[in-house]
């Protein structure tokens, strides 16, 4: 068992009623995956917590439309989120840990529509979003972290929240240690680490990281900078 008796009180108080139905789904397989058994195990403890959702399991070597529509390969254990719409945003590894945290404000931010960042910071991604929209352009978040950092959260419930407002953001949220082809290509060095990922109309790939935690005003305005200066040359001088 991973959710404490405690801990399921808790989680009942904090979430509370989930207005729309909603589904956790798993990619997952039983031959090389070393946490895919214990996220299921998670994700099922957790639906039995909570009414109005529901725990469905695909494997991406069997269900490879299901996998291609929600961007998902080999990588397993991964987990997206739907309730009366698709979303942007993908959790790689299990959400354990500190994490856990990123899982239940994922849940409220699909079931119920509660963001959890400024309306400020809302009306700044939605100047992004026209500014990629406009461009033809997607935009990637790629956050590393771990269970057992506590400042990482941050930038995965921000980013995933910046997902939910934007049909042009993209989050992918990756529990680095279970993905070291990521940590060797991306030089992950310490966590959190985001590797924001400018893909063009014309498929033209600009990059640029940020090390370590950010407040979500000064996080939205370094995208909102990167983004400008990609897109819209005049304004880099």
């Amino acid at each position: 068992m991973f959710i404490s008796e405690q801990d399921k009180q808790e989680i009942k108080k904090q979430i509370g009623s989930l207005e729309k139905s909603t589904e956790l789904i798993l990619f997952s397989q039983k031959i090389g995956c070393e946490y895919c058994s214990d996220t299921e195990q998670l994700l099922k403890e957790l639906t039995e917590i909570l009414d109005n959702l529901k725990l469905v399991i695909y494997n991406p070597v069997i269900d490879v439309d299901l996998a291609n529509k929600y961007g998902v390969s080999k990588e397993v254990p991964a987990i997206v989120l739907r309730s009366d719409k698709d979303y942007n945003f993908k959790f790689l590894g299990i959400p354990a840990g500190y994490e856990f945290t990123w899982l239940l404000n994922s849940i409220l931010m699909v079931s119920n529509n509660k963001l959890p960042i400024s309306e400020k910071t809302i009306s700044v991604v939605k100047e992004i979003d026209n500014m990629l929209k406009n461009n033809q352009a997607i935009l990637e978040l790629w956050v590393f972290v771990t269970p057992t950092c506590p400042y990482c959260p941050i930038m995965t419930i921000n980013s995933t929240a910046f997902s939910v407002v934007s049909d042009n953001i993209k989050a992918i949220n990756v529990e680095v240690s279970e993905f070291q082809d990521y940590a060797v290509k991306y030089s992950i060095m310490g966590v959190p680490k985001t590797v924001l990922r400018l893909i063009t109309k014309d498929q033209k790939v600009f990059e640029d990281s940020v090390e370590g935690a950010l407040p979500e005003n000064k996080f939205v305005e370094f995208i909102k900078h990167f983004v400008d200066h990609q897109l819209n040359p005049l304004h880099k001088h």
